[in-house]
């Protein structure tokens, strides 16, 4: 796959991705990259979208919470179709359909064993440190027991330092966008095999779309290509099938 740099699929198979970084910095911008790389290969993808930025043609987005949300579970794991939970609303419908979404997703994952990337933007915002949720519950154990049951998962988030340790550490991939806070440096700073002021002088140097590539021990300074927008799948929900 081309990211504007190299990278096998094979490699992300069933792992933990982090995308990391300040805002403005790029990383939603490789997390839509990354995200139509998987696709185009043949990688469904459950996207948690809390701001409704996330435009994959090939996607359907969910934003209406009346569907069976085991309807919408099987259109991926059976028919292989990526989908968009769009949670610009906020509300208690919502996160009423994303827990029953998520509880029968991980059920039936152990039927299908299919090979899926949840996607959880401002990861933040629903697995923070410090604080138990239902939904945080149900992702956590995504992401520590997910692998056997086929999920990998990518998390994006401008708040390094508020995700929760327990899944943040479970990310074998790193993208290491710019990031200023001393706190989200000390994040850096664990993540990565480097001298503290190599990490400091290097992550301070990255421009918008750069980051630090982490994976088996070995980091690299990439540039992410640019996204490009599609004119997005007007494909109602209601034409699940």
């Amino acid at each position: 796959m081309d990211l504007g740099f190299p990278l096998s699929s094979s490699e992300l198979v069933r792992k933990c991705i982090a995308i990391l970084g300040i805002r403005g910095s790029g990383k939603s911008n490789t997390a839509k990259v990354l995200g139509k790389e998987l696709i185009r290969e043949g990688f469904p993808l459950i996207v948690i979208d809390p701001d409704g930025e996330y435009d994959f043609q090939e996607a359907l987005r969910i934003d209406n919470f009346n569907l069976d949300p085991e309807f919408a579970v099987k259109d991926v794991l059976e028919r292989k179709r990526s989908i968009i939970i769009d949670m610009n609303e906020w509300n208690d419908e919502a996160f009423n359909f994303l827990f029953k979404f998520l509880d029968i997703f991980w059920n039936l994952s152990k039927k299908y064993k299919a090979n899926v990337f949840l996607v959880l933007e401002e990861a933040h915002e629903f697995i923070p440190q410090g604080e138990r949720t239902k939904i945080s519950e149900e992702i956590t154990r995504v992401a520590l027991r997910g692998r056997k049951r086929g999920i990998g998962m990518i998390m994006i988030s401008q708040r390094s330092a508020r995700v929760n340790k327990d899944v943040l550490t479970q990310s074998e991939i790193y993208f290491l966008h710019k990031v200023v806070h001393p706190v989200d440096f000390k994040v850096y700073r664990e993540i990565l095999p480097l001298k503290a002021r190599e990490v400091s002088d290097t992550v301070k140097s990255l421009d918008v779309g750069e980051a630090l590539f982490y994976m088996n021990g070995r980091v690299e300074k990439v540039k992410i290509r640019k996204y490009e927008e599609s004119a997005g799948n007007t494909e109602a929900v209601e034409n699940l099938a």
